[in-house]
């Protein structure tokens, strides 16, 4: 489940893959409307009333560790969790579902609390409960650095500096170039998960993988690596390039990723004027390619205001072991991505190849995935229904988690075994019966660039490269 960078635009040190995009012949220009202003209130509403599973934290659970927000949110809750709750209800000392998705929550509100671009970290000057739509602010994750800042050509280039590789000076005019749910892992998986490669580069001959939403725009994605993970690859292992991988295999070692590490993937839709109006979307600005290749036209020459539809947060917890995949949605999904008149094969790519976005009058060219969940949201209403309550007028109470699967239960394909996020794994989401789904499914096998060496479960090292490859996004 991991993000590629079109083989044709050029490599910038930015959050979102920046790169420079080719431009095509004239056509008649299109923008979207600024951002809209905050609103000025910065309080949750009434203090909401915790559920049972909250009490039973404060009870049972011992001190330090990941418990349920009690009262209201405060600066606190910008400190990233480190400890999950292993009280009584944990089989083997293990904690149960409920506190790992407390736990996850309250991840959530530490990566999106808004952030100082000097410092690449937590502004506790301000808080999550005062982010609007479209009010400009950077969280905390938007911050880390993209995995294209780190896999580079070791030939012609070094990995970005941490806290200069995100790009957010370039404001609106950062560039997203990844059109499709990009996996070059799934060609090496086979089966369904052909279905969310990339459709491009040395993927091409991949089945399906562009996600277009009811207006006929393609989604966005990003991913990105927290300094833990980013000091680990190029600072202490040295392992940002294949030789150094080589080597590393050659002399017996193994990929162990420390406690603490974190990974980001999101996904961003276009959003119409009216989804801008309504408020309802964390929101970004940027310039979009009309290809996989990296062209751009007229159409595009402004920036385009794009909504967080999906995110998934994954956590390191311990050294080379216990990892923690969560996965948030915009709360308006299913009907967002969903027309009821529509006869369209659900959860079927409908996309034309060659791949175009819209024509030279600025309209989409294919026809809009019809996405149905397939697989029930596994976590608890009861806790979204809290954390949405203590967030209040923040524009973060319109997501909703959709679960936490962890490796550290008694199922070997992690718990829970079936989980999905409609924007990140629109086309292999599958019904219990089919077998496990989701991200340890997927992550279990992951290796790096170097044939049979495992990367603890990162699809992140398969971007590295060779001297002799050309620069990421050019042929």
């Amino acid at each position: 489940m991991r993000l590629r960078v079109w083989s044709s635009c050029a490599l910038l040190a930015a959050a979102l893959s920046i790169v420079a995009c080719r431009e095509s012949r004239s056509t008649p220009e299109t923008s979207s409307a600024p951002p809209q202003k905050a609103a000025a209130a910065t309080t949750a509403a009434a203090t909401p009333v915790p559920p049972d599973l909250c009490k039973l934290a404060v009870k049972d659970c011992e001190t330090g560790v990941s418990q349920c927000v009690m009262g209201s949110i405060s600066t606190a809750q910008s400190n990233i969790p480190t400890k999950v709750c292993t009280g009584p209800f944990g089989e083997g000392g293990n904690p149960t579902q409920q506190f790992v998705d407390t736990y996850s929550w309250n991840l959530f509100l530490a990566l999106n609390w808004p952030a100082s671009q000097a410092s690449c970290a937590a502004d506790t000057s301000k808080s999550i409960i005062g982010v609007r739509s479209g009010d400009g602010t950077y969280v905390v994750w938007q911050t880390y650095m993209p995995s294209d800042g780190v896999f580079v050509n070791p030939g012609t280039q070094k990995p970005a500096r941490w806290c200069s590789g995100n790009g957010l000076a370039a404001g609106d005019q950062r560039i997203f170039t990844h059109e499709a749910k990009a996996a070059p892992a799934a060609k090496k998986l086979g089966g369904a998960f052909l279905k969310i490669a990339e459709p491009g580069g040395d993927v091409l001959q991949a089945s399906g993988g562009v996600m277009t939403d009811q207006s006929q725009r393609w989604l966005r994605y990003e991913r990105i690596m927290n300094q833990t993970e980013y000091d680990y690859i190029v600072n202490k292992a040295k392992i940002w390039n294949a030789p150094q991988l080589q080597a590393l295999q050659q002399q017996g070692g193994k990929i162990t990723i420390p406690a603490g590490s974190i990974e980001i993937k999101s996904s961003w839709k276009v959003l119409t004027q009216d989804e801008i109006g309504k408020g309802r979307y964390f929101t970004t600005r940027g310039i979009v390619c009309n290809t996989p290749d990296g062209q751009r036209t007229p159409c595009d020459a402004q920036p385009v205001t794009l909504g967080l539809v999906g995110l998934h947060l994954v956590q390191q917890v311990n050294d080379g072991g216990t990892m923690f995949w969560s996965t948030f949605e915009q709360v308006d999904n299913d009907s967002v991505f969903f027309n009821p008149a529509s006869t369209t094969p659900v959860n079927t790519d409908m996309a034309k190849q060659p791949y175009v976005e819209l024509d030279a009058n600025c309209k989409g060219v294919n026809t809009p995935t019809q996405v149905k969940r397939v697989t029930p949201i596994p976590a608890d209403p009861r806790l979204n229904t809290y954390y949405q309550q203590l967030l209040g007028s923040s524009v973060f109470a319109n997501y909703r988690l959709i679960s936490t699967q962890w490796t550290t239960g008694t199922d070997l394909d992690g718990t829970p075994p079936n989980v999905a996020n409609i924007t990140l794994e629109t086309y292999v989401q599958n019904p219990p019966k089919s077998g496990p789904t989701g991200c340890f499914m997927c992550h279990a096998n992951a290796t790096t660039v170097i044939p049979g060496q495992n990367s603890n479960h990162s699809f992140l090292f398969l971007e590295a490269q060779y001297a002799t490859m050309n620069p990421p996004g050019r042929k």
